[in-house]
């Protein structure tokens, strides 16, 4: 009996020594694993934020060029609006009286 229960004890020792190295491997391939996804995700958030500066950049340069289209447009249009005011200024200047009373009239209010 003392011998057979040698071999069991002998058994568990022997397979607790393989688990022991299977779970070493394992860990060993977990690291690698790991290792590898975080290389890949470094380069994914490397390459995004690239593509996250080239895109401001274009949309920066896109802003720039629409605001002076804008200004172009804004100047053309305040110097027919003055041309307009130079050749009939009498509805513009019913324009501002009538805007001036409507405010005298709200702001005098208690």
């Amino acid at each position: 009996m003392a011998t057979s229960a040698r071999r069991v004890i002998k058994q568990v020792e022997d397979s607790g020594e393989e688990l022991s190295g299977n779970i070493a491997q394992q860990i060993a391939s977990l690291r690698k694993e790991i290792a590898a996804i975080a290389d890949a995700v470094s380069d994914y958030g490397g390459s995004s934020l690239g593509d996250v500066q080239h895109n401001a950049l274009a949309l920066a340069k896109e802003v720039r060029h629409q605001g002076t289209v804008v200004a172009r447009q804004v100047g053309r249009q305040a110097n027919a609006a003055s041309k307009v005011v130079q050749e009939n200024p009498v509805p513009v200047i019913v324009a501002l009286g009538t805007i001036a009373l409507i405010s005298a009239l709200i702001f005098s209010r208690d």
